[in-house]
C-alpha cells in the first residue's frame, strides 16, 4: 500500500519529517519499503510512503490505520473527517436481506448523477499518488474511501437491478461475469450479491459486468458491506486473481464503519456527480457479527517479560490511544474489550506486544546474558550449515512453490505437484527439488551487482509417487560462482572447477557413515560433461554440476556456474569421532595408469582398486587424466598413485608386486582397462 503523506494530515496534526515518519511506523511494527519526496500541485511539499503490511495488521490497511498508529505514537489526537448530513429527497423501494457468511450490508440510491463529471482534483492526485488509474468520478470515490478508511465499496447500475437485493452462498456452478470479462463457475462455498435476476457480484471481490457503471449510468446502487474474512480468504486466489477489495476483506475490515464510509462517499458524490438520494436500506444480523473478548492483562507479568516498568495508568492510556476499551482494572490487572478493527488481538500476549510496541521495541532495556555451556546435540543439517558458512557460502530460504516454467526447465522427472488453489500462477507447483529457487536468487543478487555468490539453501523438496502418495525430503542444494581462493600475491585468481566443488562436498561427507563415490549422471540442467551423481553406500544421494551451457546462455551468464544437491534423509552423522595411531612403518607407493573405456569413471576404477589392492591399502589418489596422442579414440589414460602401509612390519616388494598384479587383473575383468606401458 502506498498513501502520501499529506493525506495523514486529515486525520492527525503531525509535523514530522517523512524519515521520522517512516523509523516510527517501522518500529511500531509496520515494515516500510521506502518512501519518494514529491511536489503536490494543490497541497505542496509532499512525499509517497509504501507499506508493506503483514497479514495480521489489516487495519492497517488504510490512511486511517496508519494515523492512528502515529497519532497514539506522538500523543496527538485522531481526527475523523467531518461528514456532511446528505439530505433525503426520494424513496426507494429497493430492500436487501442478507446471511450469516455477509451479516451486514448498507446501500444507498442516487439519482440524476453526472456520470461525465471530472473527478475532484485533490482526491485525483491523491489516487494517482496511490497508484491508483482514475476512470470515472464515481468508480474514484469508492477506490479514494477504500483508501482513506479501508472500507471497500461498490456501485451498481441501478437502472440494471431487478427487484432487491441478497447477500448469499453461490449456486454450485453459478455462472458471473465480472468487470475484467472474466467469466467464473462458482460454487457454494463462494459468497455472491444477486438480485432477482441472479448473481451481480461476486462478494468482496468484484461486481459484475452486466450491472457495472459505464458512461450511460444515470443512476447507482451503492453498497457498503461487511463479509466475514473466511467467507472471502482465499476465493479470488482459487480463479488465479487477487483485487484489493478481497485483501482486505479477507483480513477482517472495521465492522462498525460500514454506514461511516457509505455517508462519507455519498457526500464526496454530491460535490462531484450532483443528484438527489435516497434513504439508507441496510440489513444486519447482529448475532453474527465479530464478538471481541474480554482478555485478562497481568501488568506485573508484563513489565518482567519486557523488562520495562509501565505503570498502570500509562497502559491504560496506551490502550485506550488504540482505541481499546479498558472494563475494569485493579493493582496488577487490567481487563481489556478490543476495537472492531483489530483481529488480531486474542490473547493476553497479544496486549504484551502492544505494550513494547508502543513503549518502543529500540527503548527495551539491554541485559548481556551470562553464556551457559551444556551438552548439545549435533545432528547432520547444522553440521552442514555450520560447515557451509565457515566455507563462505550464505544461507536462503525460498518458496516450496514455483512456477510451471521453472519446473519445466529445473525440475526433476518426477510427476509435478500441482497446487489446486495456488498464491499465483507464478507459484502453481510444489518444487521436485532447490534448484529453481537458487537460480532465481543467484540471479536476483547478480542484477544487483553481487558478480560473486555462494548460496545454499536447507528445505523439503516434494514428488508425487504412483501418481497419489506425496514424497516430501529434506534437502540441502547450493549454487556458486567464485574464485577458488581468495585473492594474494603469490598467485592469480583462478575460477572454482568441478573438481573443486567435488573436493568440497566429498570434505562435507567426511562427517558422514558410509563409502562416497560418484557415478555419471544425465540431468537436463547440468553440463554433460560435468556432472555426476553423488552416491552413498552405492545409492544415489545427489548430484554436482556445472549448470548447462544452454541455461547459461538463456540467462546471460558469461561463466560457469555451479550447482550441488544432497539428500539429507539418507546421511547418518558420526557423532563420535574415532581415532588412531600412526604406523611404525613405512609406506610403499605406485603409479599406475591404465587405458579406459571414456565413459568409466574415476569413481569406478577407485572402487575397483579398494577391493583387490589388500588389506593394507591406505590411500588412491588419481593425478592425471589424458585424452589424445598414442590413445586410441573412444578411450582415456587415467594415471592413479596407489600407497600402502602396515600397522605391524615393513612390507616387503613382494607384497606390493602380488597387489598390483591383482589390481591389474581386477581392471581388466571388470573394467575392461588396459595397464598404460
Amino acid at each position: 500500500m502506498q498513501f502520501s503523506k499529506n493525506w495523514l494530515k486529515d486525520f492527525i496534526d503531525i509535523d514530522l519529517s517523512t524519515e521520522d515518519i517512516c523509523s516510527q511506523l517501522t518500529m511500531a511494527g509496520l515494515e516500510v519499503e521506502g518512501y519518494e519526496a514529491i511536489n503536490s500541485k494543490i497541497t505542496g511539499k509532499d512525499a509517497i510512503i509504501k507499506l508493506d503490511i503483514t497479514p495480521n495488521r489489516g487495519d492497517c490497511f488504510s490512511v486511517l490505520g496508519v494515523a492512528r498508529e502515529l497519532a497514539i505514537i506522538n500523543k496527538l489526537k485522531l481526527n475523523v473527517p467531518k461528514i456532511a448530513k446528505i439530505q433525503d429527497s426520494f424513496k426507494d423501494d429497493i430492500r436487501v436481506s442478507v446471511c450469516s457468511e455477509g451479516p451486514s450490508y448498507f446501500g444507498r440510491t442516487l439519482k440524476n448523477i453526472s456520470i461525465k463529471s471530472k473527478t475532484l482534483p485533490l482526491i485525483a492526485e491523491r489516487l494517482e499518488f496511490s497508484d491508483q488509474k482514475l476512470i470515472d468520478p464515481v468508480v474514484d470515490i469508492t477506490n479514494y474511501i477504500l483508501l482513506e478508511l479501508g472500507q471497500p465499496l461498490h456501485a451498481f447500475d441501478r437502472d440494471m437491478l431487478k427487484g432487491n437485493i441478497t447477500v448469499r452462498p453461490a449456486f454450485n456452478k453459478e455462472k458471473i461475469k465480472l468487470l475484467d470479462d472474466q467469466e467464473l463457475i462458482l460454487d457454494e462455498s463462494c459468497l455472491v450479491i444477486s438480485d432477482d435476476g441472479g448473481a451481480i457480484a461476486f462478494a468482496g471481490v468484484m461486481g459484475g459486468k452486466d450491472s457495472s457503471v459505464s458512461s450511460l449510468t444515470n443512476s447507482i446502487f451503492l453498497e457498503s458491506a461487511y463479509f466475514k474474512p473466511s467467507s472471502i480468504r482465499g476465493k479470488a486466489r482459487r480463479f488465479g486473481f487477487q483485487t484489493d477489495a478481497s485483501l482486505r476483506f479477507e483480513r477482517g475490515i472495521d465492522y462498525e464503519i460500514q454506514e461511516l464510509a457509505l455517508d462519507r462517499a455519498c457526500s464526496l458524490l454530491s460535490e462531484t456527480v450532483g443528484g438527489e438520494f435516497s434513504g439508507i436500506t441496510s440489513s444486519t444480523l447482529k448475532s453474527e457479527l465479530p464478538k471481541m473478548s474480554k482478555i485478562n492483562l497481568n501488568l506485573e507479568r508484563s513489565n518482567k517479560l519486557l523488562g520495562t516498568n509501565i505503570t498502570m495508568q500509562v497502559a491504560k492510556k496506551y490502550f485506550k490511544g488504540l482505541g481499546f476499551s479498558p472494563v475494569s482494572s485493579n493493582k496488577e490487572t487490567i481487563s481489556i474489550l478490543s476495537p472492531s478493527w483489530r483481529y488480531d488481538i486474542n490473547i493476553e500476549a497479544d496486549l504484551v506486544e502492544e505494550l513494547a510496541r508502543l513503549e518502543g521495541y529500540d527503548s527495551l532495556p539491554q541485559t548481556s546474558l551470562s553464556p551457559v555451556y551444556k551438552k548439545i546435540h549435533f545432528d547432520s543439517q547444522r553440521y552442514l550449515s555450520d560447515s557451509l558458512i565457515a566455507k563462505g557460502f550464505n544461507e536462503v530460504i525460498s518458496y516450496s512453490f514455483i512456477s510451471n516454467e521453472d519446473h519445466l526447465m529445473f525440475g526433476e522427472e518426477a510427476k509435478m505437484l500441482e497446487v489446486k488453489n495456488p498464491i499465483s500462477q507464478n507459484m502453481n507447483i510444489m518444487r521436485t527439488n532447490l534448484v529453481s529457487g537458487l537460480i532465481n536468487t543467484f540471479i536476483h543478487n547478480l542484477n544487483h551487482g553481487q558478480e560473486s555468490q555462494r548460496l545454499f539453501e536447507i528445505g523439503n523438496t516434494f514428488n508425487l509417487k504412483n501418481s497419489k502418495e506425496i514424497i516430501e525430503k529434506k534437502t540441502l542444494s547450493g549454487i556458486l560462482n567464485t574464485n577458488a581462493q581468495k585473492d594474494n600475491w603469490k598467485e592469480k585468481p583462478r575460477d572454482t572447477s568441478f573438481y573443486d566443488l567435488k573436493g568440497m562436498l566429498q570434505n562435507l561427507l567426511y562427517k558422514f557413515e558410509g563409502n562416497c563415490s560418484y557415478s555419471n549422471c544425465e540431468i537436463q540442467f547440468l553440463h554433460p560433461g560435468m556432472s555426476a551423481f553423488i552416491m552413498l553406500n552405492n545409492k544415489i544421494s545427489g548430484f554436482l554440476g556445472s549448470l548447462h551451457p544452454a541455461h547459461l546462455d538463456r540467462l546471460g551468464l558469461k561463466k560457469d556456474v555451479f550447482l550441488f544437491s544432497i539428500d539429507l534423509e539418507n546421511l547418518n552423522y558420526k557423532s563420535h569421532t574415532s581415532f588412531k595411531e600412526f604406523s611404525k612403518f613405512p609406506s610403499s607407493s605406485r603409479d599406475l595408469a591404465f587405458i579406459l573405456n571414456k565413459n568409466t569413471s574415476a569413481s569406478n576404477l577407485e572402487l575397483v582398486i579398494k577391493n583387490s589392492a589388500g588389506k593394507y591399502l591406505r590411500e588412491i589418489e588419481i593425478f592425471d587424466v589424458y585424452e589424445g596422442k598414442g590413445i586410441d579414440e573412444g578411450k582415456k589414460s587415467l594415471a592413479i598413485t596407489i600407497l600402502w602401509q602396515s600397522m605391524k612390519q615393513t612390507l616387503l616388494d613382494s607384497d606390493i608386486d602380488n597387489a598390483v598384479e591383482t589390481i591389474i587383473k581386477s581392471v581388466k575383468k571388470e573394467l575392461d582397462g588396459e595397464l598404460r606401458v
